[in-house]
């Protein structure tokens, strides 16, 4: 999908993983339980770690640097996997990167989204950089993915803390239209290859702080477009904040259908259920 972006919702973006990274930080350096489980095997410093090295692959690769880690097997890697790659090549890149003082990983993030934001300013945000998985995304979309890393994994930090970690409707907003939906719709390299499931799905999604769109889905290869009034399985109209939670597994789908922050409806409300169900997403 050809990403239509003006220029106050780039300075948006722009800004929102400013102040994203600045609350991340914040709340990195009042931590006093840096060793307690925050997700899956990762601990509070190592999730914030994860955090940093991510912003520093994002900074490198908009200014169209394929070795951003100075890391040659590690550069490679993150080149050439697909999604169900990641999660190695995540553990290797936290072993070789070992730093979990938290001072220390705050101000990394600090100064690689300061270099992300720098090196955006003098870019189109709509062409093309280099991503994971040998993907091309417009470079609004590695200023976007570092948002819903921060958002994402700042809400593991803060669960893990028990301190609060709002995510707003306008920030997951500009992770969905700027992120996702380019990154489902565009030149996804090697990263998608292998995903989806045989049939056709197509699904209109709306909210009322995201541009709608349609994506279809076909034996695995997907495409995502305008909303022109075209035949549709179902329409999805949904909350963005509770929608990113949903896509990235820190929210039941179920829960969100019923507290309606996701609904669908239409001829083959099940096929959207199931799709969102089944997604995968880095």
């Amino acid at each position: 999908m050809e990403l239509d972006i003006t220029d106050r919702r780039w300075q948006d973006a722009r800004d929102a993983l400013d102040a994203a990274a600045e609350r991340f930080s914040r709340m990195l350096l009042a931590c006093r339980a840096p060793d307690r489980p925050a997700i899956g095997d990762w601990s509070v410093a190592q999730t914030a770690a994860h955090v940093a090295t991510v912003a520093r692959l994002n900074a490198g690769l908009i200014g169209g640097d394929l070795s951003p880690l100075d890391a040659p097997d590690l550069d490679r890697g993150w080149q050439e996997a697909g999604l169900g790659g990641f999660a190695r090549l995540n553990a290797l890149t936290l072993e070789h990167f070992p730093e979990r003082a938290l001072d220390v990983v705050a101000n990394t993030l600090l100064e690689e989204v300061d270099l992300l934001l720098t090196r955006a300013k003098s870019v189109d945000p709509r062409e093309l950089r280099p991503w994971l998985g040998s993907a091309r995304l417009p470079a609004a979309a590695h200023v976007a993915h570092q948002l819903n890393e921060i958002l994402i994994h700042g809400l593991d930090i803060a669960r893990a803390l028990d301190v609060p970690w709002p995510i707003s409707a306008h920030e997951a907003a500009l992770t969905f239209d700027l992120f996702l939906m380019p990154m489902l719709g565009g030149q996804s390299g090697r990263l998608l290859q292998g995903g989806g499931d045989p049939g056709r799905v197509t699904l209109e999604f709306r909210s009322k702080h995201t541009t709608p769109v349609v994506l279809t889905s076909e034996n695995g290869r997907l495409r995502v477009e305008p909303a022109d009034g075209r035949r549709i399985d179902a329409r999805v109209t949904f909350d963005p904040a509770t929608m990113m939670l949903t896509i990235f597994r820190r929210t039941r789908l179920a829960r969100a259908v019923v507290t309606g922050k996701v609904f669908a409806f239409g001829r083959r409300p099940w096929a959207a259920v199931g799709y969102l169900r089944g997604m995968r997403s880095p």
